[in-house]
């Protein structure tokens, strides 16, 4: 591991200095890309804690992820978020940053001495903290395979070898990203996000059974929508529903909720009901009313004692 790597490192227990990390080539990890990961959004308020984003519940997909692929790890969800929670301010700290991108990731090696069969990785990355423009859309030529192959549902590093492939041949051609079909030619999901869809007064999105990745921002965008009276559905939507919208946006972690402005060679409007759950749930992330709707778990500031 090169000593220029960017981001700090959390292994097996204890932060490490990048080159003292290294996978086995003849790993499970790198021969079958045995590895399940996730990423967080982790800020340091103004008193010091640092927060994680829907934190809980992107461990618990996580160990469900690790599960289905069955990787042992010895972690609970606690030990997690406390891990997320050390990388994360570390990070931050070192960089004078507020924002970070944290990536827990297990593998199938032992990196460490302190590794059981398999190791846990916990990787913070600096972010700047600013809303995100609009982009660009082609549907990718790709599918995302049947529901009985490797389980879209599952975040594991397999299934991101399609998301790699559709991004570089959307990127080729000028587009920011690619939106997939799934095996029935409807809507699954964009490359790295789910894809919010207006039509009619309505939003809506596919639910996981038709290819998508279950979505923990969706899932915060839909209780948002609940208290602001937008209707929001989880639905099949069919690629003539998908060109014909009055709105698409793409939802995740760290592409917050984003306006697509155009989908192959058809421009698309800015959806009114999309731009209210973007205002709210950006009003959200910095304290407002809603701000309870997105599950932060907080640590509190080094040499106080708080809740976590």
């Amino acid at each position: 591991m090169s000593a220029k790597q960017n981001g700090t490192v959390w292994v097996d227990g204890a932060l490490r200095a990048w080159q003292s990390v290294s996978v086995p080539l003849m790993s499970d990890a790198v021969l079958r890309a045995v590895a399940v990961f996730e990423g967080m959004r982790a800020d340091m308020t103004e008193d010091g804690r640092v927060r994680l984003l829907s934190g809980r519940a992107h461990v618990e997909r996580l160990l469900h992820s690790a599960r289905v692929l069955r990787i042992p790890l010895r972690y609970g969800v606690g030990e997690i978020l406390e891990g997320a929670a050390t990388v994360a301010r570390a990070e931050l700290e070192s960089t004078g940053k507020r924002v970070a991108y944290v990536r827990p990731m297990a593998l199938g090696a032992a990196l460490t001495e302190d590794s059981g069969p398999c190791s846990l990785s916990i990787a913070a990355f600096a972010q700047e903290n600013r809303a995100p423009g609009t982009v660009r859309m082609q549907i990718s030529s790709l599918r995302r395979p049947a529901p009985d192959s490797l389980p879209p549902q599952v975040k594991a590093v397999a299934n991101y070898q399609l998301t790699r492939l559709a991004r570089i041949t959307a990127q080729a051609a000028g587009y920011d990203d690619a939106v997939f079909l799934n095996h029935e030619g409807r809507l699954a999901e964009a490359a790295g996000a789910a894809v919010l869809v207006e039509r009619q007064g309505r939003v809506f999105t596919p639910p996981d059974w038709e290819g998508a990745l279950s979505s923990i921002t969706v899932d915060v965008i839909e209780r948002i929508a609940a208290e602001v009276n937008v209707p929001f559905t989880r639905e099949p939507v069919p690629l003539s529903t998908l060109c014909s919208a009055d709105g698409i946006a793409l939802a995740g972690t760290l592409a917050d909720l984003v306006d697509a402005t155009c989908l192959d060679d058809l421009a698309l409007p800015a959806g009114p009901g999309i731009a209210t759950l973007r205002r709210h749930y950006r009003e959200a992330m910095s304290g407002g009313e809603f701000a309870p709707l997105l599950d932060f778990t907080s640590f509190p500031a080094v040499g106080t004692r708080g809740d976590g």
